[in-house]
């Protein structure tokens, strides 16, 4: 429950957050709400959560229509620098580039990813690279990579890359899949395929209170270089960038 529900002019102050890219192309993403999405989201942190969390979480997804606020910390590894090691044949998963012709599979992922419903096939299409994780016949796990732009879509913001950059669109384990190292094994084989690519820095982000995501960034690399401070008031944005001194 975390999307911001409202897209208007955005008023924006402080340098860009993303390290050596073109200035220009800030833009607001787009970001929908509705009683379906609404749905979805409680039934899926029920599963994940329980009462008490996902309660908490729906009133907060209610109340931000007024006033929603919320911190975004971003992170970058230069490709070309040495990485962590890791077995990456542990747990008998399979990996596959994905494809718009893996029906199957992309309804899988839109089922774990929400927000991603009847988009990836097209993402795939318009040139994005989608590595996922398989146990048998069941996705376990993917990392969504974009090529052209960074969406930011928890604060609301998209930017354009420069092109040898990229943006690690959304990385996801199943519940069932969790503390298998299989997050640290999707980054460090997305690290090797980016570089055969000629890609040299891959920038992500997170909620900074997504101790498990940074945690993980942190594990395999990633550096922490700013945070976005994104605020909405009825139909006004804002954000600010600050840097983060590591």
């Amino acid at each position: 429950m975390s999307h911001p529900g409202h897209s208007s002019v955005a008023h924006k102050s402080g340098p860009h957050a993303l390290h050596g890219l073109p200035v220009e192309d800030y833009r607001l993403g787009n970001a929908s709400t509705g009683l379906s999405d609404l749905t979805r989201k409680v039934l899926r942190n029920l599963q994940d959560y329980g009462w008490y969390i996902t309660l908490q979480k729906t009133l907060a997804y209610l109340l931000r229509s007024i006033y929603f606020r919320q911190t975004y910390r971003i992170y970058r590894i230069k490709l070309d620098e040495p990485k962590p090691s890791d077995d990456l044949n542990r747990h008998n998963f399979t990996f596959k580039i994905l494809t718009p012709q893996n029906v199957d599979m992309i309804a899988q992922i839109e089922t774990i990813a929400e927000w991603m419903r009847g988009q990836l096939a097209e993402a795939l299409v318009d040139g994005q690279l989608c590595l996922v994780a398989l146990d048998g016949d069941q996705v376990a796990g993917f990392n969504l990579i974009n090529f052209n732009h960074a969406t930011l879509v928890l604060v609301n913001l998209r930017k354009k890359l420069r092109r040898d950059f990229a943006w690690s669109e959304h990385i996801a384990v199943k519940k069932e899949f969790r503390k298998t190292g299989l997050g640290s094994q999707l980054r460090i084989r997305i690290f090797q395929e980016l570089k055969k690519r000629g890609i040299r820095r891959l920038y992500g982000g997170t909620l900074r209170s997504n101790i498990a995501s940074l945690s993980l960034a942190r594990s395999v690399g990633f550096r922490e270089i700013g945070d976005i401070h994104y605020r909405k008031f009825l139909s006004f944005e804002k954000w600010r960038y600050k840097r983060v001194r590591g």
